[in-house]
């Protein structure tokens, strides 16, 4: 199974979501990998000191050898505390870039034939989804994409721009997270986002500090964040996606959206944020 995650604009918290769901996968879904694939540059390794030149460096480089042995791939992942595998991303942005757009000639491949061989999931952190973004054609290998954002006007507004090129994917399953901004509730957001988007819409994730510490490498806990408000929610959506895996075979049809009007509205609250819709 494979799991994009990102945004169409801002920076809402793929990564931290993308650890998150990797940390609370179920035990008996698979033992998940991260791989960071954001051409803005990698987090994942500065945060936990890792090696620079293991991961989608060195992956890249496999694929341009042209080497096909999937069990070969154990030397690309690094472990984070707690044991989480990943595959980092290099934190310069040009170099990023570069490594995620070589993916397409071979290692992004060989990563997916190695994940389905140990029947492995793929949590695949993309970054911002913009027209350019050398992470676009991940997108064809999904099996369900993951869209972050937060309840602004901005990026709602931005996802209504943008929902007729998010449905033109073809993906077989999508999702929009809503992520919570502290100090403020978002439950009547969440209800309006799902009047247009029905049961696409997760969340909303709780702006949690403590467990984002953890996943950042910033603070040391045994506890984990299985305790936290993050933790617990994103346990609820690891779960229900890793019982609904879609059949890469024979994709469901995507279910048809409610039009978009013109000129769509997002208020703080109050009236729907599409009107008609």
């Amino acid at each position: 199974m494979i799991i994009v995650v990102g945004s169409l604009k801002g920076s809402p918290g793929a990564t931290t979501l993308s650890l998150a769901l990797a940390d609370r996968w179920p035990l008996d879904g698979g033992d998940p990998v991260v791989v960071e694939a954001d051409p803005a540059g990698g987090d994942v390794g500065a945060r936990f000191t890792l090696a620079p030149g293991r991961g989608l460096v060195s992956l890249a480089a496999a694929g341009r050898r042209g080497e096909q042995s999937p069990r070969a791939l154990d030397e690309h992942f690094q472990e984070l505390p707690g044991g989480l595998q990943v595959l980092c991303a290099p934190a310069g942005a040009e170099q990023a870039r570069q490594v995620v757009g070589e993916l397409g000639s071979g290692g992004w491949s060989l990563l997916r034939a190695a994940a389905q061989a140990q029947d492995r999931p793929l949590i695949v952190d993309c970054g911002r989804l913009d027209p350019l973004s050398p992470a676009g054609p991940l997108l064809g290998s999904a099996d369900v994409l993951l869209l972050i954002m937060r309840a602004r006007n901005d990026e709602l507004s931005h996802l209504a721009a943008r929902m007729p090129v998010v449905q033109g994917w073809g993906l077989p399953a999508w999702y929009v997270v809503v992520v919570a901004e502290p100090g403020r509730s978002q439950g009547h957001r969440v209800r309006e986002i799902s009047r247009v988007l029905g049961p696409r819409v997760l969340g909303p994730v709780p702006y949690d500090t403590d467990a984002a510490g953890v996943l950042a490498g910033r603070r040391r806990t045994r506890a984990g964040i299985g305790r936290t408000k993050l933790g617990r929610t994103v346990a609820g959506i690891a779960g229900a996606l890793a019982t609904t895996a879609p059949a890469k075979a024979a994709p469901p049809a995507r279910q048809a959206l409610p039009p978009l009007p013109p000129d769509p509205v997002w208020p703080d609250a109050g009236p729907p944020m599409w009107t008609g819709a």
